[in-house]
């Protein structure tokens, strides 16, 4: 099956349908299914286990993405590790750290909108649950939907498209994968960051450490401060906890944040390990 997969190369139309899996078949059908299912065995939906719940929706588009016949004779691991002249034991903490400044620095773009009703609600139900939801949001959620969006959408698109083109159009699938304005910016934002990383190593699973990376700090900041509403931003925590620190750490935020992307640029893929070389 890994074989198979890594001669799948999805072009653009392709993509568009391995996202109409994702939303339509799997968000709003096998919603609609476990509706009906509800009503006919009579429990609630809301009730289901937060993993299971998670889970279900993405089976059709990983079906699909199985089933689907090879588009090209070449093949292209999803999993190759480019890291250059960065060993990983650095490109790990680095990578890590640069993820949490991301989503520090881009807080004030993605937070312009309010939080829906519906998704203060799945927020609390991740807090009140908590095992369960863990696995979903820190495990499965990174794995998954990394595999779909840059190892099986990006990692098309880089074999028919240019890298930048690439990567945007799969932060564009990410953010449109959750469903609502309010996580879009941010998923679109943080998937620029994650669709680069592997167009520059190849590593799926530096991916997913970042996408583990990002949503572990959500799920901890909510589980060490849980009087915060599910809506607060790192400025209001700072202002009810460290009033007058959140522009200094914004900044040194920031400052890391490029640093750190300078210095991946230069010195991560498979370039700069052949200049390393040739020298």
């Amino acid at each position: 099956m890994s074989r198979k997969i890594e001669h799948y190369l999805p072009s653009l139309s392709q993509c568009w349908v391995i996202v109409f899996f994702l939303i339509a078949v799997g968000g709003f059908g096998v919603g609609l299914l476990l509706q009906m299912v509800g009503m006919l065995l009579e429990f609630d939906v809301a009730s289901l286990n937060p993993l299971v719940s998670y889970i279900l929706p993405i089976i059709p588009a990983l079906l699909y993405i199985f089933f689907s016949p090879p588009t090209t004779r070449y093949a292209v691991p999803l999993q190759d590790g480019q890291w250059g002249k960065v060993p990983p034991v650095a490109a790990y903490p680095l990578l890590a750290i640069a993820t949490v400044a991301m989503g520090f620095v881009s807080e004030p773009l993605s937070s312009w909108l309010p939080m829906p009703d519906h998704i203060k609600a799945i927020f609390e139900k991740i807090l009140s649950d908590s095992f369960w939801a863990f696995l979903a949001t820190i495990i499965a959620a990174p794995v998954l939907e990394e595999f779909i969006l840059r190892g099986i959408i990006e990692r098309g698109l880089l074999h028919w498209l240019s890298p930048w083109k690439a990567i945007l159009w799969s932060a564009f699938f990410f953010a449109l994968i959750h469903l609502n304005p309010w996580q879009a910016t941010g998923a679109f934002i943080a998937g620029i960051l994650f669709g680069w990383i592997y167009w520059k190593t190849r590593s799926l699973a530096a991916c997913i450490f970042a996408h583990m990376t990002n949503n572990a700090t959500a799920y901890l900041i909510q589980y060490l401060f849980p009087n915060l509403p599910p809506d607060s931003t790192y400025k209001d925590l700072f202002t009810l906890h460290a009033p007058g620190y959140y522009c200094i750490v914004f900044v040194i935020f920031a400052f890391l944040l490029a640093a750190i992307l300078f210095y991946f640029d230069k010195n991560l893929g498979a370039e700069a390990a052949q200049g390393e070389n040739n020298r």
